[in-house]
């Protein structure tokens, strides 16, 4: 009997193989220190806009750029692999976001933006969201107008790149956010990341009384939330921007 439970244990070697990884990423899983990052706010994006404003690592073009991306990573609910490149130097047009891909709706007075790939997009389908004017002082429609109408790159670059020709990058992304922040006062700049839009704006959305259902759809949390965004009105995507823009989270 002994043998024969060897002998089985052999032939399935490579289901022992599968266990042992899932085991490994279980036990990483809750090994790992979690991190604490911190949502960006409307009140916070405010506090990012007057730092660009007064920045002298930047030239006004490049603060353009910059403030934009902030503003539609957070009105978007982005992803920062969404709409970054890959390297300062390189990047995968087939999955980056390039100029074509934002397109300005001016009879809906929206930005209709092609995500071409995501992580809850795997077999990279893509999918069309809509960012509104939220009519606020941190409008992303607003922003990305101003920078596009003086930085005219290639359509077939990617959408946010700096003057000296450089993309702009997960790291860079974190970089200018924490300096801008440090710059603002804030002592715990270590714990604002890429991330922090993408989760503040789920975080600011749900203070301000957004459903949960739209909430989960305008983030894409599961890979079939695009059909669901098709589905939703688009009066109800408009009102979005507005909606949040309003809540300051005091």
């Amino acid at each position: 009997m002994e043998t024969a439970l060897i002998e089985t244990d052999h032939k399935d070697l490579s289901n022992w193989t599968n266990l042992h990884r899932t085991l490994q990423g279980i036990k990483l899983q809750y090994s790992a220190p979690v991190r604490n990052r911190l949502p960006v706010t409307i009140s916070i994006l405010r506090t990012l806009k007057n730092a660009l404003r007064y920045s002298q690592s930047l030239i006004p073009v490049d603060q353009l750029m910059m403030w934009s991306a902030f503003t539609i990573a957070f009105f978007g609910f982005l992803r920062v692999s969404e709409f970054t490149a890959q390297s300062p130097t390189n990047f995968n047009e087939p999955t980056t976001m390039v100029r074509s891909d934002i397109h300005f709706d001016q009879s809906l007075n929206s930005l209709n933006i092609t995500i071409k790939s995501s992580k809850t997009d795997p077999f990279r389908r893509g999918q069309n969201i809509i960012v509104a004017a939220s009519g606020s002082s941190v409008c992303a429609v607003r922003a990305y107008l101003r920078y596009t109408s003086v930085a005219l790159h290639p359509t077939q670059s990617p959408a946010f790149q700096f003057m000296d020709g450089s993309f702009l990058t997960r790291q860079r992304i974190t970089f200018e956010l924490q300096r801008l922040l440090a710059r603002a006062g804030f002592y715990n700049t270590s714990q604002y990341t890429s991330h922090s839009f993408w989760s503040g704006a789920a975080t600011t959305a749900a203070a301000a009384g957004i459903p949960d259902w739209l909430i989960k759809c305008l983030g894409r949390w599961q890979s079939d939330a695009y059909q669901v965004y098709i589905k939703t009105p688009i009066a109800t995507l408009q009102e979005v921007p507005s909606i949040i823009a309003k809540h300051s989270g005091k």
